[in-house]
């Protein structure tokens, strides 16, 4: 039996990179055998996820084996790679990347490419990442920046690298198949118990620091005052929504903000919103913007990392934590007329198609890796 060629996708777990992390396997010719690696996790749990693979592997290691030198992870994955033709590997953060390396410089191997995949910013700031990066990382791999604030960032941590070594690779979405996983707009409303007839302020990203949604609700609280019927959705979970719930609360705002919960393809339920607000301080590149593009969504959003790189000229940009700012251009977009709304959508729509589309994002990746 012949063994086919290789793409081996290294994850520390399975987590909200879910979507992303399919496109990169996705974007590989058929006739190459995908496999993804799980760093921690049980067989049993990662065989159970919808991940476009043809073979899951589970390497069930602890903390503790992946601290220090980390042995034992090196080994684990170094007999795994041994078993296939890789012709390449995929290793999606830090962690990955370092143990990828570290294993192939055991195995007679060492030739197969590691291309690490960073989907944040600020990853490379510790001295010892630094270091890391400029003595055993370089030469070893190459990698792929999630928009070209990350590239940037990427390339100023001080590796020495090259610019072909390094490139921007912003994140996709198959239009179509979005398009067709949406709701009617009642049906959605309906879903998420809303007002037919409310003006809805929709959001969706993890509760956490870095999307400050404590500025989105103190923002949303002062368009209350000036449009009563607005009404705040809330789509996903996260470690503050007990905080972000209580805040609510102080601001007299039950009623006017309904918190969804994590919601699987929250995309579908968009086209129940009438305006899409994202307030975060931090951003790689956010997906759920060019998901809000194919929904032909107005947009307010906070001018940090990749957004603008998102946007362009599809959505109102604003200072990040501006309350004021961002409040009056959320009644900005929930106060366009018809037509105006159609013409900003459409913006929208057409540059996720010309610049973001899952065909865009196969060329660029597959070129870069030199299959193209």
């Amino acid at each position: 039996m012949t063994i086919p060629k290789t793409v081996l996708q290294i994850r520390y777990r399975d987590d909200g990179l879910r979507v992303t992390c399919n496109q990169y396997l996705e974007a590989f010719p058929s006739d190459y055998y995908r496999v993804v690696v799980f760093l921690t996790g049980s067989a049993a749990a990662n065989e159970n996820r919808s991940i476009q693979a043809d073979e899951i592997i589970s390497l069930e290691l602890d903390r503790r084996q992946l601290k220090g030198l980390r042995l034992e992870a090196c080994c684990r994955l170094r007999k795994v790679v041994d078993r296939y033709d890789v012709a390449l590997i995929l290793a999606h953060r830090w962690k990955a990347t370092t143990i990828a390396v570290a294993a192939l410089s055991q195995s007679p191997r060492k030739e197969i490419p590691v291309f690490s995949v960073v989907h944040a910013l600020y990853q490379m700031i510790s001295w010892t990442r630094r270091l890391v990066g400029r003595f055993i990382l370089k030469g070893h791999c190459r990698f792929i920046g999630v928009s070209e604030a990350v590239r940037q960032d990427i390339m100023s941590a001080g590796f020495g690298l090259k610019v072909k070594d390094v490139l921007a690779l912003p994140n996709a979405v198959d239009v179509s198949r979005t398009e067709n996983s949406l709701m009617e707009r009642q049906a959605a409303r309906l879903f998420l118990g809303l007002d037919p007839e409310a003006l809805v302020c929709g959001h969706v990203g993890r509760l956490v620091g870095a999307k400050d949604q404590k500025t989105l609700i103190s923002a949303f609280s002062k368009l209350r005052q000036r449009l009563p019927a607005a009404h705040l959705v809330m789509v996903g979970d996260g470690r503050l929504e007990a905080d972000l719930r209580s805040q609510v609360k102080s601001l007299e705002l039950d009623g006017a903000v309904t918190f969804a919960g994590a919601q699987s393809q929250a995309v579908r339920l968009m086209p129940a919103f009438d305006l899409f607000v994202l307030t975060s301080v931090a951003e790689g590149f956010p997906r759920v913007l060019l998901e809000a593009m194919v929904c032909r969504l107005p947009i307010v959003a906070t001018d940090r990392g990749g957004i603008r790189e998102a946007l362009g000229d599809a959505a109102k940009l604003c200072q990040a934590g501006a309350v004021d700012e961002i409040s009056m251009a959320m009644e900005d977009g929930l106060k366009l007329d018809e037509q105006a709304r159609r013409d900003l959508g459409e913006i929208g729509y057409c540059r996720v198609v010309e610049c973001f589309s899952s065909e865009v994002f196969r060329q660029r990746l597959l070129s870069f890796v030199e299959l193209g």
